[in-house]
């Protein structure tokens, strides 16, 4: 492997770690593709890890508002430019090379047919890319999006959380460092059920900042990461089934899938699923304390 390659690897598993300590949570996704990371002039989405690391860089350091990449050749030959200063982002591409298989004394090995026996080699090339948001001339990206009916209660406990939400990217996450929630665009979900479901899911982690409720989130595949992502998968369909917001039968199959797995890898401890039960209640009270204290008014 050589150096360059080297460099872009560290410089990729630097972002992601910074990302996994954020708080970027792998679960279900339903969305779209729509803001998934492609070539600003072929079209072509990204893949592996690039995919993933284009995604999250497009986000953090560009707002997620444009998922198309491009290196400075292929913007310049579409008869756009790349900003003065504009710093592009590495990323690697494999392929296979044929290399002759060489015998003890460094000769070429010959087949019976004569030919020289040959072996393919994964070979790493490193490209520097540019974010859409660093070229200029290149038309505005404009995603396709349903367009969804508001659940006005739905909407009302988002507002009232008073939680820093930010739209964009592909990904929904909730970030302790920054305090902040990361959606995709509202109008890439299947549904308006799926996104008030997912961004149940991030406000009940929200609630476990420093400040709230004080939860313990975790390093990534570690027990107490899994825990807090039970709680606040139960969270979302405690406030779900309390308010009266519907959810598509194939969500309540992801919620249940979902929680099985989590459940699985806890199964060690016999209370641990009573114990993310009971801070999921305090999480969902949290978020539903506006809601609550209405009620309580309108019952005197």
């Amino acid at each position: 492997m050589n150096d360059k390659v080297k460099e872009c690897r560290a410089e990729i598993v630097e972002k992601m770690i910074k990302a996994m300590e954020e708080g970027t949570a792998p679960w279900m996704r339903p969305w779209t593709d729509t803001m998934a990371p492609r070539n600003a002039t072929s079209g072509r989405f990204y893949s592996g890890v690039n995919a993933f690391y284009l995604d999250l860089v497009g986000m953090m350091d560009f707002g997620g508002t444009d998922p198309r990449w491009a290196t400075f050749a292929q913007a310049q030959k579409a008869g756009w430019a790349v900003k003065k200063g504009e710093r592009g982002t590495r990323v690697v591409f494999w392929d296979l090379i044929e290399k002759p298989v060489m015998d003890e004394k460094g000769r070429p090995i010959i087949t019976e047919t004569g030919e020289e026996k040959k072996q393919s080699i994964p070979f790493g090339r490193v490209y520097t890319v540019f974010n859409g948001a660093q070229i200029v001339g290149i038309p505005a990206y404009a995603p396709t999006e349903n367009i969804f009916d508001k659940i006005e209660k739905a909407e009302k406990i988002i507002t009232d959380s008073g939680a820093t939400i930010r739209h964009g990217g592909n990904r929904a996450a909730y970030s302790p460092t920054l305090d902040v929630i990361r959606m995709p665009p509202r109008g890439i979900f299947g549904s308006i059920y799926d996104y008030y479901a997912t961004i149940l899911h991030e406000l009940a982690h929200w609630t476990g900042h420093t400040s709230r409720l004080n939860r313990p989130f975790g390093p990534k595949r570690s027990e107490t990461y899994a825990r807090e992502e039970l709680v606040a998968e139960m969270a979302s369909v405690f406030i779900s089934a309390e308010t009266a917001i519907p959810q598509t039968p194939a969500h309540f199959a992801n919620h249940a899938a979902y929680v099985a797995h989590w459940i699985n890898l806890l199964k060690n401890d016999g209370d641990a699923l009573f114990r993310a039960a009971r801070d999921a209640s305090k999480a969902a009270d949290y978020i539903l304390k506006n809601e609550h204290g209405e009620a309580d008014k309108g019952a005197a």
